[in-house]
């Protein structure tokens, strides 16, 4: 995976489409980046680059790459950075990978291995 982080990012802003969720099931593995306005549910493996409104990771989910979004449950593994002005780091999660943040959230018996940065911090 090759980092294109040249300046500031910005997740995707929320569709106004009110739709469901998109979902990746769990016997569904992606090697790409994933893109929307939206949310994303992931419960199957991604190794790329995710973006998103709101991306929730189930326990069953594996993720290698970063996760870009304005809210990210993190319930399963993932091996990435993750930037979202909020952040829950659940019980069930395998967190490593630093963390940006507004408000962040690690609940009990989660494994967290990595650095928080507060969003914005430099102003």
């Amino acid at each position: 995976m090759v980092a294109k982080n040249q300046g500031a990012t910005e997740a995707p802003q929320p569709s106004q489409s009110g739709g469901g969720p998109s979902v990746i099931s769990k016997d569904l593995e992606i090697i790409g980046n994933l893109k929307s306005s939206g949310n994303i549910q992931i419960d199957g493996r991604i190794k790329g680059e995710i973006r998103s409104n709101t991306v929730s990771v189930s326990p069953s989910a594996q993720i290698e790459g970063s996760i870009l979004a304005q809210s990210v449950q993190v319930g399963g593994l993932v091996k990435g950075r993750v930037e979202a002005p909020n952040v829950s780091i659940l019980q069930s999660a395998k967190m490593l990978g630093d963390v940006v943040h507004d408000v962040l959230e690690v609940e009990g018996g989660a494994h967290f291995h990595g650095a928080c940065q507060k969003l914005n911090s430099g102003k």
